[in-house]
C-alpha cells in the first residue's frame, strides 16, 4: 500500500503551522511535507517530528534570497526558485546550501529544487536549458556529500504561469541527460493531470525508469481530496501497488472542508486493500 505523507502547508491549517504535526499524528500519519522549513530553527522542527512519531520526507529549498531575512520573505514577494533564472548563481547556492543543512538536521533524505519564473522568450533560450541542467548537476553533487537527494517537479501553467519546469517530458530529458543518481523526479500528479491530461499514463511510463522519488497528489481541477475530480486517484495507488513503489505520496492539497473530515478517501483506501 502507498505511503502517505501529510503536507502541513495544506492540510491542518485551522491549526497554527507547529500544532499541525501533532494533528497529522494523531490522524495516523507517519510522515510530512511542507513547502519550506526556514522561519523555525531545525532543531525546533526536529523536535515535533520525533515527540509525534514523524518522519520529515520532502521541502523545498528556498524560492529565494541570498540570506535568511531574504528566504523568509522570498514565497510572498513571489519568487519560486532560482534554478533557471540568469544571474543568480550565488542566490542559488546559497539556497541549496541551507535546504541541505536543514535537510541533515531533520533527516531527510530528499529535498525539492524549483527552478523559477521566466518570460516565453526566457524559457526558449538555449542558455537557460545549459545554465539550469549545469545547477541541477551541482546540486545533485552537493547533496550526494551529505546522503541526500535532489528532486525537480513540474508544476502546470495554469496554477504557476511561468514557471520552466512544467512538463514531464522536460523532467525526463533533464534527468537522462544528466544521469545523475543523486537527481530524480518529484512526480505531482495533479500538476500532470493539469498540464498533460493523463496521470496514469505518465505514472505507468515513469516508475519503471528508477527515477521517482516522491509523488504528490491532489483532485482535479479544484485541488482538493483525491476523490474530488477527474483524477484516477485508485487507479493510481493501485498502480504504485502493483510497482510496489517504495516511495512517499505526499497528500498537497487544500481541504473542501475541515482536514479530519475530508480524509474519508485514505481510509476507504487502506479499508480496501488491508
Amino acid at each position: 500500500m502507498p505511503q502517505f505523507a501529510a503536507n502541513l502547508s495544506f492540510l491542518y491549517t485551522e491549526h497554527p503551522f507547529l500544532e499541525r504535526f501533532a494533528a497529522a499524528a494523531e490522524d495516523g500519519f507517519t510522515a510530512v511535507e511542507y513547502l519550506f522549513p526556514y522561519d523555525w530553527p531545525a532543531h525546533q522542527l526536529q523536535q515535533l517530528l520525533r515527540a509525534h512519531g514523524l518522519r520529515q520526507v520532502l521541502f523545498n529549498a528556498p524560492a529565494g534570497g541570498g540570506n535568511r531575512q531574504q528566504v523568509a520573505q522570498a514565497w510572498q514577494q513571489g519568487l519560486r526558485g532560482t534554478a533557471a533564472l540568469e544571474w543568480q548563481e550565488a542566490v542559488f547556492r546559497y539556497g541549496v546550501a541551507l535546504a541541505l543543512e536543514y535537510a541533515q538536521a531533520l533527516d531527510c533524505g530528499q529535498i525539492h529544487l524549483m527552478s523559477g519564473l521566466l518570460d516565453a522568450v526566457q524559457a526558449r533560450e538555449a542558455s537557460t536549458t545549459t545554465r539550469w541542467l549545469h545547477r541541477l548537476t551541482w546540486a545533485a553533487e552537493q547533496a550526494a556529500a551529505v546522503g541526500c537527494r535532489v528532486l525537480i517537479e513540474p508544476i502546470n501553467h495554469h496554477d504557476m504561469p511561468g514557471y520552466y519546469l512544467h512538463t514531464q517530458q522536460q523532467a525526463h530529458a533533464a534527468l537522462q541527460t544528466i544521469g545523475h543518481p543523486q537527481l530524480g523526479l518529484q512526480l505531482d500528479l495533479y500538476h500532470c493531470q493539469r498540464t498533460e491530461g493523463d496521470a496514469l499514463a505518465a505514472l505507468q511510463q515513469a516508475l519503471p525508469t528508477g527515477r521517482v522519488g516522491h509523488i504528490q497528489i491532489a483532485g482535479v481541477p479544484g485541488r482538493h481530496e483525491p476523490d474530488c475530480g477527474s483524477l484516477p486517484w485508485q487507479a493510481l495507488f493501485q498502480q504504485l501497488d502493483d510497482a510496489q513503489w517504495p516511495g512517499w505520496v505526499g497528500c498537497e492539497y487544500q481541504p473542501a472542508t475541515h482536514t479530519r473530515a475530508g480524509l474519508g478517501w485514505l481510509r476507504a483506501w487502506q479499508e480496501r486493500v488491508v
